[in-house]
């Protein structure tokens, strides 16, 4: 694909980040995200095309790359500086969200968001160790003490940001005012980085949780259904990803699983009575035979939830060295969490 340059005027602050660099654009649909990236993120998503065909539906669709220079890359973005930082409780200073890479290569991406009324969106970090044989000793120890401190280290993911949403938001309980905040222009409820740090192995299923069932939804039979549904489609997809990456020889650090679904119940229950009929208009149109009708609305069925993987900057295929174990622990750790919590749904629900 050709590089390009884009008028940085048509171009936005990307709003859905739950995790990664500062810099994130997007088009002014919203359809597209524009993210700074290296030469490896675009040669790894090349090579998924090229050769990994069974992974390209659990990454988002690769569109090409754009030249922006930094004055236009930061005319585009709204965040300052002062605001996406955090102080910790032992008072270092955190930026909520990683430096702008040093580049004006941007990667083009399909956004993975779009296509949701109201998206509910979590971030899983995948790993334990969380650099690249590249990585400066300094860094390497930083990101091995976060390592050692959070769930990276016994389960291989941690929760590295979320983004859930409800018509009306419940206030933030104090013991989270440190982690996260409300959105009250949109109604999202947005959880930063250090949300997940605060977990350890025994407790992270409480993030699912609030992620799944945010705070103030009502525990009644249609939430749970809708939960449940969530959770199978979770479910199924970490496992496919899981299946994939355990025929793979690879190295990743610090990819994530990005897990989205549907947050309005409203527009939930709408598209969940489309894909319901879906099947029988489909044996219909079959029958039918019509080369000469446009098959375009059948491909856009509404959706309920998304698992795609994401952050490629240090991927890489490795032939002869067997498969990437750093994130597959993570991957399995995930898909077990999520397992357990559809278990504790559906034993909700036959208490009704």
């Amino acid at each position: 694909m050709s590089n390009k340059t884009l008028d940085p005027s048509t171009l936005k602050a990307f709003g859905n980040v739950a995790a990664g660099h500062d810099g994130v654009l997007s088009d002014p649909t919203g359809a597209l995200v524009i993210k700074p990236c290296t030469p490896a993120e675009i040669a790894f998503y090349e090579s998924v095309t090229a050769s990994h065909p069974d992974l390209a539906a659990y990454i988002p669709t690769y569109m090409g790359t754009l030249s922006l220079n930094a004055a236009a890359t930061a005319e585009a973005s709204t965040d300052e500086l002062a605001e996406g930082m955090i102080q910790t409780a032992d008072g270092t200073l955190e930026r909520l969200h990683g430096k702008k890479l040093a580049t004006e290569l941007s990667i083009v991406l399909e956004n993975t968001a779009a296509g949701f009324s109201k998206p509910n969106i979590l971030d899983l970090k995948l790993g334990a160790q969380l650099w690249d044989e590249g990585a400066k000793p300094e860094k390497r120890a930083r990101l091995d003490k976060v390592s050692k401190e959070t769930t990276s280290s016994s389960l291989g993911f941690r929760i590295a940001g979320m983004r859930t949403w409800a018509a009306v938001p419940k206030p933030v309980a104090e013991n989270l005012k440190s982690f996260a905040e409300v959105e009250e222009d949109t109604g999202y409820t947005v959880y930063n980085k250090m949300y997940g740090r605060k977990f350890a192995a025994w407790n992270v299923l409480e993030g699912f949780e609030a992620y799944v069932l945010p705070p103030g939804t009502k525990k009644g039979r249609r939430e749970l259904e809708r939960a449940k549904r969530v959770l199978v489609e979770f479910v199924d997809g970490v496992r496919e990803l899981r299946d994939i990456f355990r025929k793979k020889e690879s190295r990743m650090y610090s990819a994530s699983i990005l897990l989205v679904f549907e947050g309005d119940a409203g527009a939930f229950d709408e598209r969940e009575e489309v894909l319901k009929k879906a099947p029988a208009r489909k044996e219909v149109e079959a029958e039918v035979e019509d080369e000469d009708e446009d098959d375009d609305e059948e491909d856009e069925l509404p959706k309920l939830v998304s698992v795609k993987m994401i952050d490629f900057a240090h991927a890489t295929w490795t032939p002869g060295q067997g498969r990437d174990e750093n994130a597959l622990q993570g991957i399995s750790s995930t898909l077990k969490l999520l397992v357990e919590l559809l278990g504790k749904v559906n034993a909700e629900i036959a208490m009704l």
